[in-house]
C-alpha cells in the first residue's frame, strides 16, 4: 500500500490527466458535443462560485463590483 500512495504522489497530474481525458471522452460518447459543453460550464461555474466562498468573497460584493463596472461615465462618448 506505502508503494502505490507513493507512485500516486509521483504520478499525479498524469494520473489526473488520464481520469480527466477519459471522463471527457465519456462524456462526450454518451452525451454528446454540446450537453458536454453545458456540463463543464456549470462545473466552471461551480468552481467558481465555491472558490469564492473559500476566499470569503460575498456574493453581493461582486455584483456592487460588477454593477459599479457598467456604469457609463457621462464623459465618454
Amino acid at each position: 500500500m506505502n508503494a502505490f500512495l507513493k507512485y500516486i504522489i509521483l504520478n499525479f497530474w498524469k494520473i489526473a490527466g488520464l481520469l480527466a481525458g477519459f471522463l471527457l471522452g465519456l462524456f462526450l460518447v454518451i452525451f454528446g458535443f454540446f450537453k458536454t459543453l453545458f456540463i463543464l460550464a456549470v462545473a466552471l461555474l461551480g468552481f467558481i462560485l465555491g472558490k469564492w466562498k473559500d476566499e470569503g468573497v460575498s456574493a453581493r460584493h461582486i455584483i456592487k463590483k460588477i454593477a459599479s463596472n457598467m456604469t457609463i461615465n457621462s464623459n465618454e462618448k
